[in-house]
């Protein structure tokens, strides 16, 4: 599922033996829509993206982590201050 709570799902589509990345919905009744239909240059570039997208969210939670952590939680992940 997406955000939005839609049922979303992959098939991989030949068509005069050419493989395309099927991305599609699925629809009241069990049917689906096609959202999109991606070569391996579209799916390359779909990659790309995502991996910004997830770099990006990893980055701005690992900044903000000190502040969600307990002390504790803290000293588990970075350990001890060896210079103490």
């Amino acid at each position: 599922m997406d955000v939005q709570r839609r049922e979303v799902f992959t098939e991989l589509v030949t068509k005069d033996g050419v493989d395309t990345l099927a991305v599609e919905k699925t629809i009241p009744g069990g049917s689906s829509k096609r959202l999109l239909l991606l070569n391996k240059f579209d799916a390359q570039q779909l990659k790309k993206e995502l991996e910004n997208y997830l770099h990006t969210i990893y980055s701005k939670e690992l900044s903000g982590m000190d502040a969600t952590l307990s002390p504790a939680d803290m000293v588990e992940l970075f350990g001890e201050d060896e210079d103490e």
